[in-house]
């Protein structure tokens, strides 16, 4: 590995698809981690520093789908779409499963011992991770969505007239942040899906693992790039879909909540209130975003089973949920916005005041009035 870039190796397995494997916190990876390393106890997350400022329920021991298995769960049996984000992980995975397996024996095989899965590793180099952290950007979101995107290269390059299905989990189980890919052997067509790491010039194989390599240094001379000009990463994150996400806030803890309680200075109140807004707006954009998935549902369910509504009807249902769509863009980027203030506030108020120093003489304070009053 160089220049911190992100590196990927592969397993193939034929024995069965491990869809646990997957999840950092299912049993399996438990007791994995138990037996590798029974000395030590530590906590998922803990190797990584900062990990609990961006870390959350969206991608802690979460199972993804990508390619055409993402479309194929979101799939009910009445019709109807149910996004995965709305999904519990285990009805998720429960999901993924059903799918693969009924996929790939729609294309039966001749051999005694065929390729359920092929497994990558992908990982993200610590100097990477710290870089993005101290950039105020989510390394989770960060790679998500390079899975993503260099699977999607994979597909246009190895399989550009079809498309292939994946799923994937990242890890923060080791002192590299790291995603987890299960790659179905099948493409939606049915053509073989490999992944090589042959290098000869004369054999029929392709090296799909090199090219792999070079999407993530591609994306990675991005990041770079984008990580030393502050001007050019605000606006590169300004226009990604996820702005909202891929920048995180720092936690306040109930200490340092108390703290700035008792400090009472207008720094203190503003951030607080910044604070607050944050989480309030966070709450909003979620109840939007579900309450356009249950509109959309709703809509498709009614063509499904309903009657023909009239155009008009049709018309005006279109242009409410263009104005749903536009209002959670800028309620996005308005979080956004508020996100980067924030931690600049964030950042400043620790430099000149700190936390610590106030929730310790909130400490103090407490500790001497109690012992004031037992007297």
């Amino acid at each position: 590995m160089k220049n911190g870039i992100i590196f990927a190796r592969k397993t193939t397995w034929r024995s069965r698809l491990d869809l646990e494997y997957l999840d950092e916190t299912s049993q399996r990876k438990i007791s994995q981690r138990e037996r590798t390393d029974a000395t030590k106890k530590s906590s998922l997350g803990q190797k990584l520093k900062q990990f609990g400022d961006y870390a959350s329920k969206e991608t802690f021991g979460q199972v993804h789908a990508g390619g055409f298995l993402h479309h194929l769960i979101v799939e009910n049996s009445d019709g109807t779409r149910t996004a995965p984000s709305q999904m519990t992980n285990t009805e998720r995975k429960r999901r993924i499963a059903n799918a693969w397996f009924k996929h790939i024996r729609k294309f039966p095989t001749s051999s005694e011992n065929p390729v359920i899965q092929h497994r990558l590793v992908f990982s993200m180099s610590r100097e990477m991770h710290d870089r993005l952290v101290a950039a105020g950007v989510n390394p989770d979101r960060v790679l998500h969505s390079t899975t993503k995107k260099v699977m999607e290269r994979f597909a246009e390059h190895f399989h550009s007239t079809d498309s292939i299905g994946y799923a994937f989990g990242i890890h923060h189980d080791t002192d590299n942040l790291h995603v987890h890919v299960a790659l179905c052997p099948r493409s939606k067509k049915g053509a073989y899906v490999g992944c090589s790491m042959s290098r000869s010039t004369t054999g029929g194989h392709k090296n799909q693992m090199a090219y792999l390599r070079s999407c993530f240094e591609q994306e990675n001379k991005r990041w770079t790039n984008a990580l030393s000009s502050p001007q050019e990463l605000e606006e590169q994150l300004s226009k990604r879909l996820d702005s909202d996400k891929i920048i995180f806030a720092p936690r306040l803890t109930k200490a340092h909540m108390e703290a700035l309680r008792n400090a009472q200075t207008a720094e203190a109140i503003r951030l607080q209130q910044s604070y607050q807004a944050i989480r309030n707006l966070e709450t909003a954009v979620a109840a939007k975003r579900q309450f356009i998935a249950v509109q959309r549902n709703a809509n498709l369910f009614s063509r499904l089973w309903g009657r023909p509504k009239p155009k008009l009807v049709r018309t005006a249902e279109k242009l409410a949920s263009a104005v749903d769509r536009r209002s959670l863009r800028e309620m996005q980027n308005l979080l956004f916005k508020i996100k980067r203030e924030y931690r600049a506030a964030h950042k400043r108020y620790s430099q000149q005041h700190g936390f610590h120093s106030y929730a310790n003489r909130s400490a103090h304070t407490h500790s001497h009035r109690h012992q004031s009053h037992q007297l």
